[in-house]
């Protein structure tokens, strides 16, 4: 916006906020401040929405998880005395000894109808004991029911126990990437209050005016805060609607995992978040102006 002065040049003036209050003016450190936020809340979104992805790939398949557990020349007694003290394990929902029947079947498919290799190989299998984990069966059944096996000497299932740590990785990935979350947000504060304490260094005669005139202290801090508010939130909107190329990218990749991950439950934290990191940013090179100006004074 332009306004023509009294020796006919024209000058340009910042849009008036309600209040009375007008935003300082948007230069070049600005959008550089801008960009640097933008990609750095664009990172963030991008590795919470892979943990968003990881997430919902484990909880698919843990809901059908089971595991297997193996005992050599079993008779009926003991996989049965076996299966008692495995359906006793916390966390447990339910325990199954697999029926022969149920592996001489799986065994023809298999085998494609090689019934004679089959009867081979079913005299060989040791009995198999099927243990299904409750939703809250706890961090440790896996090895709880790999301790209950060996007493008996039985074995689980080695492969099975990936699975369950691909999910304590998760949970690990979640935790460090909060940690991450607030390292990069402390350093996009640090970044913005920067930048707004160089437009404060550039407008230091007019804000020393406005106090000498008797504007109250807020009253000269309030448009830097807005500033950093705007500039934040604007930076997470850019970012989110840069999450979407490299989303739609992967989309057919997702979708064949059956990992359910949605772009839109990004958009409050990071427009949100954007605005509270510029404001915190604002507030903290303003802050640092007005105890320089009480030092002074």
């Amino acid at each position: 916006m332009f306004r023509k002065s009294d020796n006919g040049l024209q000058e340009r003036t910042m849009p008036r906020l309600p209040g009375g209050f007008s935003l300082p003016p948007f230069g070049l450190h600005q959008w550089l401040a801008l960009v640097i936020v933008c990609i750095a809340l664009w990172a963030v979104g991008l590795l919470w929405l892979g943990l968003q992805a990881g997430s919902s790939w484990t909880q698919g398949w843990r809901q059908d998880i089971r595991f297997h557990i193996y005992l050599e020349q079993a008779d009926a007694p003991r996989l049965q005395a076996l299966a008692d003290k495995l359906a006793k394990v916390p966390g447990v929902a339910g325990v199954r000894i697999v029926p022969i029947e149920e592996t001489r079947t799986w065994l023809d498919t298999w085998l494609g109808g090689s019934a004679g290799v089959a009867r081979e190989l079913l005299a060989a299998l040791p009995g198999t004991i099927e243990v299904t984990p409750g939703l809250h069966g706890g961090e440790f059944l896996y090895a709880d029911l790999a301790d209950t096996a060996k007493a008996f000497g039985a074995s689980i299932n080695q492969g099975e126990a990936h699975l369950v740590q691909a999910q304590r990785v998760i949970a690990r990935v979640e935790s460090l990437l909060w940690f991450g979350t607030l390292i990069i947000g402390l350093a996009m504060i640090i970044i913005i209050s920067n930048t707004l304490r160089m437009t404060l260094l550039a407008r230091a005669d007019e804000v020393q005016l406005m106090r000498l005139l008797g504007a109250g202290e807020w009253f000269v801090r309030m448009p830097f805060l807005l500033e950093g508010g705007l500039l934040g939130a604007g930076a997470g909107m850019f970012a989110w609607l840069l999450l979407w190329p490299p989303l739609i990218a992967v989309g057919d990749w997702l979708q064949q995992l059956n990992a359910d991950v949605s772009g839109f439950a990004l958009f409050l934290p990071l427009l949100l978040g954007g605005a509270l990191v510029g404001w915190l940013g604002a507030l903290l090179a303003t802050t640092r102006m007005a105890s320089e100006n009480t030092s002074a004074a």
